[in-house]
């Protein structure tokens, strides 16, 4: 007969003398049913480092916290089972661990059970893309992904657990682009400050990468803006925020001081060396998008001549840059030839930096001035038409 949760906590108060206060209060609330209270405090034992330590957490969890776990909220017994099988011996052990609780919570049949079984069944699909279950982890990850989109006001921690596992596969996979706008997602449900230093430096070195050799990805504002890139600052890693930034700008002068800046930095970076030639194309793209967004709608016949000195490219290689830009749908417009011209009607948006703001607010207070003075024009000239009417 497996022991009872009070045994539980006499055994490990037994083992644990320097526990006995906490496990004490925890007999005491649970004897008192004050579920809420008792939820409080196992969370506040779970983050303190005297009960994370050998098999206690998974003592705790499995000979204690089980025994009510029906009657606090379930999401809450999801996050205690998640940290719980992080002391699992192996992770065999862990995955067993988090299905068992699946299948308790399954068993309940109950609607306020969703989220709770989303959140243990995407740290099961992380422990299997961590032992090389790829395919099992697709299906897992595709699988909750489909039932999350059915759901409403979803807590963010089941959310960032989809995203973040989704992130993590597309990585063993390579998919440098579906990593980045993953990552994003993940971040927009997590708050920066609750991350710890090193895994977010981690983090910010891995998407700076995928932003940049992400395909289809030609704007990296929103990742700029994001307090994880200040993870980089005073880092040896810090010359990809100085990158990223170089890339948003669509700098190409300073992308090749960078390159020969930071030539050392780049080598050691296999999948940079690797995808050289594409990087170049995407700093060239991103230097006439730059040229374009800057430019006054009004004037946005640019000559060819001006693209070539922006982009370091000569004609023929002028001419290909803007049929690609054509071709990818990043501007609409007409290239004429003869006259030596291209005419942009239409620029893809993207997210803008304070920088950049900065200078679209400049623009339009010159737009305004204009109107102004027009609008002065008009009301001078039909001021003056009345009054020779009157005469």
């Amino acid at each position: 007969m497996p022991p009872s949760a009070i045994d539980t906590l006499e055994e490990l108060q037994t083992e644990h003398p320097d526990l006995a206060e906490d496990i004490q209060e925890l007999a005491n609330l649970y004897q008192r049913k004050l579920w809420h209270q008792l939820t409080l405090k196992v969370e506040a034992c779970f983050h303190s480092s005297a009960f994370n330590r050998g098999d206690i957490p998974v003592r705790l969890f499995q000979g204690f916290v089980t025994d009510f776990g029906p009657k606090i909220n379930f999401l809450k017994l999801a996050q205690f089972a998640v940290h719980a099988c992080k002391f699992q011996p192996n992770p065999a052990a862990a995955v067993d661990m988090l299905n068992s609780v699946v299948q308790r919570l399954e068993e309940l049949k109950q609607p306020r059970a969703t989220e709770a079984i989303l959140f243990l069944r995407m740290h099961v699909a992380q422990h299997k893309l961590e032992t090389g279950q790829v395919p099992e982890c697709k299906q897992i990850s595709e699988d909750v992904t489909e039932r999350l989109g059915k759901l409403h006001d979803v807590d963010p921690s089941v959310s960032a657990s989809v995203y973040y596992v989704t992130s993590l596969y597309h990585k063993a996979q390579a998919n440098y682009a579906d990593f980045y706008r993953s990552t994003l997602m993940y971040l927009s449900y997590v708050s920066s400050d609750t991350l710890q230093p090193d895994f977010k430096l981690r983090l910010a070195v891995d998407v700076s990468l995928a932003a940049l050799l992400g395909e289809h990805i030609y704007s990296f504002g929103q990742l700029l803006q994001h307090p994880i890139m200040a993870s980089l600052d005073g880092t040896p890693s810090q010359w990809l925020h100085e990158m990223l930034r170089c890339f948003n700008d669509g700098n190409m002068h300073l992308y090749d001081e960078l390159c020969s800046k930071y030539a050392t930095q780049l080598n050691a970076q296999p999948a940079l060396v690797a995808h050289e030639r594409r990087l170049r194309e995407k700093i060239t793209l991103m230097s006439l998008l730059d040229l374009i967004s800057s430019t006054p709608a009004e004037q946005r016949t640019i000559s060819l001549s001006t693209v070539g000195q922006r982009t370091k490219l000569d004609a023929d290689g002028v001419e290909f840059l803007l049929m690609k830009a054509l071709a990818l749908h990043l501007i609409e417009g007409v290239i004429d030839e003869v006259a030596g011209t291209v005419e942009v009607r239409w620029v893809t948006p993207r997210i803008l930096t304070p920088e950049q703001l900065r200078g679209l607010k400049g623009r339009l207070d010159g737009w305004v001035g204009k109107v102004a003075a027009v609008a002065a024009s008009l009301e001078s000239e039909s001021v003056g038409m009345v009054a020779a009417g009157a005469v």
